[in-house]
């Protein structure tokens, strides 16, 4: 079989993304997704992407990343992903190479992979290239038609009592212009404590703003914020799936010194109220098999885990 690796083009994107989506049917990606993330791009993080083509069309992508809030000059993440039948044709070996060869410049020491679990033949092909499990995630998924809340009623008027109230990013914007700022800084100050594949980096504000904010899918009715007085102590962020009926659960947090509260789970749950009220039927999210107080508020409000994703990692 004869086959050709070359630069991704503009024209790729439907393909890339179906391929993806053949892989990754639980967390799916959108063309529009990726242009804008491509678009957005800082050229300080060094990234690069290749095709394979055979019979006339793309059956394979890879590519390399550096990721903004953990980086470092010598680490990058790479993906790489075929059609399922191209695989076991060399197809794989040819782009992994391209991509080491595109890597030699900025002499990696430190490279990340992740392969779902489910995949025998994916971890098969890291682990011969020297890759070793460094964590894993669970992406979970709520049926927002069959989720079940009245164990948590009265939880809202609880944290009132306490002074914690609930408010949506959208009501928080129209009367405070400072409030991108404010959610910029509270993501900063917790997620330094969510477990990750390596240290964490700053990730300045107009990254944030950028590709959160201005990012496909936002909606600021959609991101949820815990106050007690004027100070912004927790939140949690979904964003739209495309022209779907479904939402992805980005991010929740609070701060250490407001945690043990359940001040996360009235944010879920509130998020989860909301979802439903705007016709939506899914809620989709992943955490790290670590954060054992985060999957433990969803399981109790009924997300179903699928097959793990492992970050694996190759020291150079």
């Amino acid at each position: 079989m004869s086959y050709r690796i070359r630069p991704f083009e503009a024209a790729d994107y439907p393909a890339m993304v179906e391929l993806w989506n053949l892989h990754n049917p639980d967390w799916s990606r959108t063309v529009a997704e990726e242009r804008d993330s491509d678009a957005k791009r800082d050229p300080e993080y060094r990234f690069a992407r290749f095709v394979a083509e055979a019979e006339g069309r793309v059956v394979g992508v890879a590519q390399h990343d550096q990721s903004p809030g953990s980086y470092h000059p010598q680490r990058f993440s790479l993906e790489l992903y075929l059609h399922p039948g191209f695989m076991g044709r060399g197809l794989g070996k040819a782009l992994y190479a391209r991509l080491l060869e595109a890597l030699e410049p900025y002499r990696p020491r430190h490279l990340l992979a992740q392969v779902r679990e489910s995949s025998e033949r994916g971890l098969r092909f890291a682990r011969e290239r020297g890759f070793s499990e460094l964590k894993r995630d669970f992406v979970s998924t709520l049926d927002l038609r069959c989720a079940d809340l009245s164990p948590y009623a009265g939880l809202g008027e609880k944290l009132a009592a306490e002074g914690i109230r609930l408010a949506s990013f959208a009501e928080l914007l129209e009367a405070d212009p400072q409030a991108p700022h404010k959610l910029h800084e509270l993501f900063s100050d917790f997620r330094l404590d969510i477990p990750r594949a390596a240290p964490p980096t700053p990730i300045p504000l107009d990254f944030f703003v950028r590709n959160i904010l201005q990012g496909p899918g936002y909606d600021p009715r959609l991101f949820l914020v815990a106050l007690e007085g004027e100070r912004w102590v927790g939140m949690s962020c979904m964003f739209r799936v495309g022209d779907t009926r479904n939402l992805d659960l980005w991010i929740t947090g609070v701060r250490r010194e407001y945690r043990g509260r359940k001040i996360a789970l009235a944010l879920k749950v509130a998020g989860i109220r909301l979802a439903r009220e705007l016709g939506f039927e899914s809620i989709r999210t992943d955490n790290d098999s670590r954060n054992a107080p985060m999957l433990a508020v969803n399981r109790k409000l009924g997300f179903v885990p699928g097959p793990a994703s492992l970050t694996l990692e190759k020291e150079l």
